[in-house]
């Protein structure tokens, strides 16, 4: 019946027998091919422990099935893990220079950030309210919006249909139109264009023929793998310096996802310019095979000719807002650790009146909720974040886990959901359930408030002292 299943000797040695080197799970207990900490009981145990203990003849509930016991079970986990557990989650990473992060896969909310210091300490880092990276739409010199207009008709004739594609030169294997010119899927968008860091448009001005050879067309595309290369490749008759690896390309017959991979300059034949190499996941799955699909023209390659009239769009997706921009610009003042140094609040309101988020030099960040991302201030480039935050608890089976000093107030959330949420039970029933959850949740909350008696002492002996004026 005992919860311990390996003996002390395993528990400190670990697997390979000797203490310390790093193989070993302190307080860990398997549990259904599971590690928990022994203060954590598994979300599984909670549930067959509530159908063994509230379901059954002469029982609270009757019958139920295990299904919605599950449900209401992660529900109950869900919401105490936002104010009632201990948030063991965070992330160390180190601050780039394009000065945003990606928040964490399992985030949720944040409890705080912070930096480190040469001495290991975390110096907290506070949020900036009045400013925010909003969506930026490009506009005429009149300040009239762009949309995309970039489309182009064929009309073609099967039997007796007639088939109209707009903007597109074919469709792939899902029914996918392919060639697509805009960001939005469309050639001709409905919502306005996004301002982009980088954005460079070129011309097909010329025949529909994949190499015309005579210098007129703008552009050429190369993906035959003539001579035994086997690249993407479009060559611009002209420089485009704003190109860069990464870019997401777009243009008639060019799949999505299509990206540039390389940047090179073409100095000899019609196009004498910037010469790019392409790629996309279709074309690097199919290059995987000892045989590419298609021989030299497998997935992933662009249509076999140019569209007139339309272009080719490369474009830095990522999105960047003249409020965004300036932020990460500013240069704070170079500050010390000196209170009576006037330079230190003349940036923020002088010395007296100087707003108190403002009063401290470790730097400033908002978050970017829609995109996902943490923007800082410039002064954080190259220092070590770290991310303290909040999760549900659901992200994956090891993380399904309660803390023994909670697991009542699990029994009790499971019994209230589940009560309240059936047909025909008396209001004075749910209201019992209700009230026995409110207390057992707040039991839990002072459990794990982990407030202990000297250590609370401790700080309330200087609070004694008295202040001079």
């Amino acid at each position: 019946m005992g919860l311990i299943n390996k003996t002390a000797r395993e528990h400190y040695e670990g697997s390979d027998g000797i203490q310390n080197t790093g193989d070993e799970n302190y307080g860990q207990s398997y549990n259904n091919n599971s590690i928990f900490s022994y203060q954590f009981i598994s979300l599984e145990d909670i549930i067959n422990q509530f159908i063994v203990a509230y379901v059954g003849d002469g029982k609270i509930i009757p019958k139920i099935r295990r299904l919605d016991v599950s449900f209401h079970a992660q529900r109950a986990l869900q919401e105490l893990s936002f104010d009632t557990f201990k948030s063991f989650k965070s992330q160390e990473l180190t601050v780039p220079p394009t000065l945003t992060l990606p928040l964490p896969q399992d985030y949720v909310n944040y409890t705080k950030l912070s930096w480190v210091d040469t001495a290991g300490i975390k110096r907290i880092i506070y949020p900036i309210s009045k400013t925010s990276n909003p969506t930026a739409y490009q506009q005429d010199s009149d300040g009239k919006l762009k949309f995309e207009d970039n489309i182009y008709i064929k009309t073609n004739q099967v039997g007796t249909k007639i088939y109209t594609e707009y903007g597109i030169t074919s469709r792939d294997k899902e029914g996918n139109y392919v060639g697509q010119t805009s960001r939005q899927g469309k050639f001709k968008s409905q919502i306005p264009l996004e301002k982009f860091p980088f954005e460079t448009r070129v011309d097909v001005t010329g025949p529909t023929r994949v190499n015309p050879g005579n210098g007129n067309n703008n552009t050429n595309y190369l993906f035959y793998g003539g001579g035994g290369v086997n690249d993407m490749k479009i060559n611009f008759h002209g420089d485009y310096p704003n190109i860069k690896v990464g870019q997401t390309v777009f243009g008639p017959g060019i799949p999505a996802n299509t990206t540039v991979a390389a940047v090179s300059e073409q100095t000899g034949g019609n196009y004498r310019g910037t010469s790019i190499t392409m790629t996309n996941p279709k074309y690097e799955a199919d290059q995987l095979k000892e045989t590419p699909v298609g021989g030299q023209r497998g997935p992933g390659r662009p249509a076999n000719n140019m569209i007139p009239g339309t272009q080719v769009i490369i474009v830095d997706l990522n999105k960047e807002s003249a409020s965004w921009k300036n932020y990460k610009a500013h240069l704070p003042n170079d500050v010390v650790e000196n209170y009576e140094d006037y330079s230190r609040f003349i940036a923020d309101g002088e010395r007296y009146g100087i707003d108190p988020q403002h009063a401290q030099s470790n730097g400033s960040y908002y978050i970017d909720s829609n995109a996902g991302l943490v923007h800082f201030s410039s002064a954080m480039s190259g220092r070590t974040i770290v991310i303290d935050y909040l999760s549900d608890s659901l992200g994956t089976d090891d993380e399904m886990k309660v803390h023994k000093l909670a697991e009542e107030a699990m029994y009790k959330c499971i019994a209230y959901s589940i009560v309240s949420t059936r047909a025909n039970v008396q209001e004075y029933i749910v209201r019992r359930f209700q009230k026995d959850r409110f207390a057992a949740v707040r039991k839990a909350k002072l459990r794990l408030s982990n407030l202990k008696l000297e250590e609370l002492t401790q700080i309330l002996r200087s609070k004694s002292k008295q202040i001079k004026h």
